[in-house]
């Protein structure tokens, strides 16, 4: 081989083992995710992931029970401000120890010098509510904002064939349905008290609004008006019901002072009105309506009823809208994009919306926890199946996470409550 040729092919190595290097580096940003093989050692190449992590509070369970264990481990990598990791790692080690009658003691020690922060004490209807409420303290104390974990969910399944309504703890680790009218059941939402549950259902024929008390089991009727009765949501702030009803021609909103009286036209147009919505002091109402042929989110005078457009700018059909309890100026809602539905977040003060799920499934249903940071709502899947997912928004880079798996069913169209 002559001089020049050594000259090109050295020179093509140096080209090759370059680039080899470089790949190497690149995907050692790009993957946040492990490689492993059977027998290998697991390898974390350092990313998304491990910069996530870095946002997290690293806590431990210190000599908790391993009875308790496994419910704070759901709890607390669920929230998105926490990470489990080894004591030695740990800001704060966190000490659950049961006291008897559904009681729990905790003890909050900072990482390793174990120098004790708060004792609290926590109780509940049962072992595992007492957790769930002592979580909640938890979590007030180390990030100075309620904790979600005492709260109820109602939602959907068709676990039995047909659309039912479940309730369960906010993490699902409890669960039971509460009716079993095998007929058409949807739009659940709670009474503001937490004492029962408004839904729209076929089950004497035609859509009329029911409520359901959970304590005595009875089911009383809200709206049997001609026509369709869709929906209705019970003001946070007072005994007061919006109603979507169609009994004057088109779906409109109307307003009844408590939930067995009579309710008053609010809105009188040619468009559809749902989805009614209520701010969190009770004085504001938004719908969804196709007042200018597409669906749009609009807030509705409460005293005249006219209608004034929220500018999301994102989409030609925006839905589902719901206001954070903390910030009033925040709503989530739901839009279509890019041949899809996604979730997104409007702010009255930008008046600019951000994207807040993605990916290859849909995005549908959201509804604001009490915390005011993370959301509840449901993702379809391309072949139509459906779950309940929990999203902190605030985390950046954070990923939503399901609450249960496929033995609960397609569920959907969740609803929180919280007892403050």
């Amino acid at each position: 081989m002559n001089v020049d040729m050594e000259c090109v092919l050295a020179k093509r190595l140096r080209v090759f083992f370059t680039f080899a290097v470089f790949s190497m580096i690149s995907l050692s940003w790009v993957l946040p995710f492990s490689l492993s093989g059977q027998g290998a050692k697991r390898i974390l190449l350092p990313g998304i992931e491990t910069e996530l992590a870095q946002k997290q509070i690293p806590i431990d369970f210190a000599e908790t029970s391993k009875t308790l264990t496994p419910l704070l481990k759901k709890a607390f990598s669920l929230h998105g401000a926490f990470r489990l990791s080894h004591p030695k790692e740990s800001r704060y080690s966190i000490e659950f120890s049961a006291k008897g009658g559904s009681q729990v003691g905790i003890s909050i020690f900072t990482g390793n010098t174990r120098r004790i922060v708060k004792n609290l004490a926590a109780g509940g209807d049962s072992i595992d509510d007492a957790v769930l409420s002592g979580c909640d303290k938890v979590v007030l104390e180390l990030l100075n904002i309620p904790g979600f974990f005492s709260g109820k969910i109602s939602y959907l399944s068709n676990l039995s064939g047909h659309k039912e309504i479940f309730v369960s703890n906010s993490l699902m680790t409890s669960s039971q349905p509460n009716t079993n009218f095998k007929k058409i059941t949807f739009n659940a939402s709670w009474g503001n008290q937490g004492q029962g549950i408004f839904f729209t259902s076929n089950r004497q024929l035609f859509n009329n609004i029911f409520f359901l008390d959970l304590s005595s089991r009875k089911i009383s009727t809200i709206a049997n008006y001609r026509g369709s009765n869709l929906s209705a949501v019970q003001n946070p702030r007072s005994s007061q019901v919006a109603l979507i009803l169609s009994s004057t021609g088109n779906p409109e909103v109307w307003i009844a002072p408590y939930p067995n009286s009579k309710p008053k036209r609010l809105t009188r147009n040619k468009s559809n009105e749902s989805g009614p919505c209520w701010s969190s002091d009770g004085r504001r109402l938004i719908v969804t309506s196709d007042s200018r042929g597409k669906p749009q989110l609009y807030e509705v005078s409460l005293s005249t009823g006219s209608l004034t457009r929220i500018s999301t700018n994102v989409s030609s059909h925006c839905t589902e809208a719901s206001w954070n309890p903390r910030d009033s100026s925040k709503i989530s809602f739901t839009a279509a994009v890019g041949g899809g539905f996604q979730i997104f977040e409007y702010s009255f003060q930008s008046r600019k919306s951000r994207q807040l799920t993605k990916g290859f499934g849909h995005g549908l249903q959201s509804t604001w926890l009490n915390d005011g940071r993370h959301i509840l709502y449901t993702e379809r899947s391309v072949k139509g199946s459906t779950r309940l997912m929990l999203l902190d928004t605030e985390l950046e880079g954070a990923q939503a996470k399901a609450l249960h798996g496929t033995n609960f069913g397609n569920c959907s169209q969740a609803s929180f409550y919280y007892s403050n």
